[in-house]
């Protein structure tokens, strides 16, 4: 049952709401002096006022930030990349593009497997930094790192191919900005099922075998009786020719 609206009966000082703006203005004032008294403290400039950048760049970002692309390397030194093209396929945007190629005898220092990428080109314009390459990159060889800075003056310069995917990766190993190795999920595996429904399903089965055993005498009876009865008649008829001959 819906209630009923009781219509409220607010005094003078609550229809003029003087008293509630000064409170928003108390608040207000107070913020005001915290953060002004904050932008004169020494040192690099921290919340709750605006960093000062580029000229501060103490800033830490995030361990899971997802900025401009890299190719990682083994612990020897060489390409993990496969050039399998899953991130290729995966890719929403369509801005990743590779050409396979086979290592030779004498390469196995520069590559870790058989096959490897003889370009890699990725379109940083139409890239939207979803993260899905690196998601289902199954050696973990593309990666996004930290770098925010992505602003360029010509479309070319937009286009990391291979060789500044690899500059990106040794600039950031410098830094010691390398991204963590992903933790692996653990695959669980399927609880066994109750020995109720297996013995259903155990009898299910039976009763199906038993059921195909009992149609496959039938069928050999009714074969059986079909060649009888064609044996009779042409028995009958052999007697009435002989019958005739006589």
């Amino acid at each position: 049952m819906a209630k009923p609206v009781i219509k409220k009966e607010y005094t003078l000082t609550e229809r003029i709401y003087l008293w509630e703006i000064l409170k928003g203005m108390k608040l207000t004032w107070g913020h005001f002096w915290f953060n002004f008294k904050a932008c004169w403290r020494p040192g690099p400039h921290t919340i709750p006022t605006c960093w000062q950048y580029p000229e501060d760049r103490t800033r830490e970002i995030s361990p899971i930030f997802r900025g401009e692309h890299m190719l990682q390397k083994d612990d020897k030194g060489r390409e993990k990349c496969i050039a399998c093209g899953m991130c290729a396929k995966i890719c929403p945007a369509k801005c990743i593009t590779i050409k396979k190629g086979k290592r030779k005898e004498g390469e196995e220092d520069k590559y870790a497997a058989k096959t490897y990428p003889a370009s890699f080109e990725i379109d940083l314009l139409r890239c939207i930094f979803c993260g899905f390459c690196q998601e289902v990159c199954p050696k973990e060889a593309i990666v996004l790192g930290q770098n925010f800075e992505l602003a360029r003056y010509t479309k070319e310069e937009c286009i990391l191919d291979k060789r500044k995917l690899l500059l990106n990766y040794r600039k950031a190993k410098e830094e010691g900005k390398l991204r963590p190795p992903r933790k692996r999920v653990p695959v669980v595996p399927a609880p066994p099922k109750p020995e109720k429904a297996e013995g259903a399903e155990a009898k299910e089965s039976k009763a199906a075998a038993v059921g195909k055993a009992k149609k496959k005498p039938v069928a050999k009876k009714k074969a059986a009786e079909k060649s009888e009865s064609v044996e009779k008649v042409e028995g009958g008829e052999k007697k009435e020719a002989v019958e005739k001959e006589e």
